[in-house]
């Protein structure tokens, strides 16, 4: 069977779901463009609900394709105009766009599968409370750098704050700096990191103050690796991130590792608060490992029955 992947950005798990698929003997590609589309091939994944999507399917006389919507896609207007009675599974990385996307769309029941990494691909060990906390993502307005900045502000002096991504905004930018310069504050721009395995290495925490995400990886790579993350309310954090319970009769296998204010965050960055490496490790392998593209390979199974 021949599997398209329709992704126009080169992205970390891309190289994952090619292992899964390829594992079942089946050929797969890879199209970054739209003159790459195969409209033979027996399904489509498109990655991102988005105008490549709206023209393939409005091409396509098939419903073998599997559209994700991220997150980015929800605010534009692709969905309405996506013809979705041409497909299969609508999948969902956030249980709060899923919700809503019903109510704005209906006709199509949307699945929910987070996001999915390679624990094995991160270096992991114990780690401990300390003073260096990272925040990783492109350095624009939607990761709210602002309230990360008044966090730091309230923490003592000597904790450090290090960005690695590439700036989008340049406002953003002087905006931190200025306030680094003005309130005596630690921050460093790392730019675009080449191994971000080792680059959080020595890090302690993986902050998380975006206003919106889809369910981001930069926060369970950095679970993988055994570091604590600090994220921010935004929707659909409480359902990624939120507390979690094993089976009746089995203890709490992760605390609630989401925040509303400054306060909450400084405690969570402070040895007031716990510190547990190998259930932030046994969080991603239960809800972010491999079994989340063995979900989507479900997908697929379905859609060429």
């Amino acid at each position: 069977m021949k599997v398209q992947i329709i992704n126009k950005y080169k992205i970390q798990w891309e190289d994952n779901y090619k292992k899964v698929f390829e594992k079942q003997g089946w050929d797969v590609a890879i199209a970054r463009k739209q003159e790459d589309i195969d409209l033979d091939a027996d399904v489509r994944i498109f990655m991102w609900a988005d105008k490549m999507a709206v023209d393939t399917l409005n091409q396509v006389k098939d419903n073998r394709n599997i559209v994700f919507v991220r997150r980015y896609e929800y605010f534009t207007g692709a969905i309405e105009m996506i013809p979705w009675d041409k497909v299969s599974k609508a999948v969902f990385v956030n249980d709060v766009f899923a919700e809503s996307f019903e109510k704005r769309i209906g006709g199509i029941k949307p699945t929910v599968i987070y996001n999915g990494v390679d624990p094995d691909a991160w270096t992991f060990k114990e780690r401990a409370h300390g003073k260096k906390i990272a925040v990783v993502g492109y350095v624009n307005l939607k990761k709210n750098l602002p309230l990360a900045m008044q966090i730091l502000a309230e923490l003592p002096r000597d904790y450090e704050m290090h960005l690695a991504g590439a700036p989008q905004d340049g406002a953003t930018v002087v905006y931190v700096n200025h306030l680094a310069e003005t309130l005596g504050l630690n921050v460093t721009f790392a730019g675009q990191v080449r191994s971000m395995d080792k680059w959080l290495e020595d890090k302690n925490y993986l902050l998380s103050t975006a206003i919106s995400e889809g369910c981001p990886n930069n926060v369970i790579e950095a679970m993988a690796k055994g570091i604590k993350p600090v994220v921010h309310n935004w929707p659909g954090a409480e359902q990624i991130f939120g507390p979690l319970f094993a089976q009746p009769g089995n203890k709490e296998i992760n605390p609630n590792l989401v925040f509303n204010t400054v306060d909450e965050a400084c405690v969570a960055l402070s040895p007031r608060s716990e510190y547990d490496s190998d259930s932030y490790r046994a969080r991603v392998k239960d809800r972010h490992g491999w079994g989340q593209y063995d979900k989507v390979l479900d997908l697929i199974m379905e859609a060429v029955k």
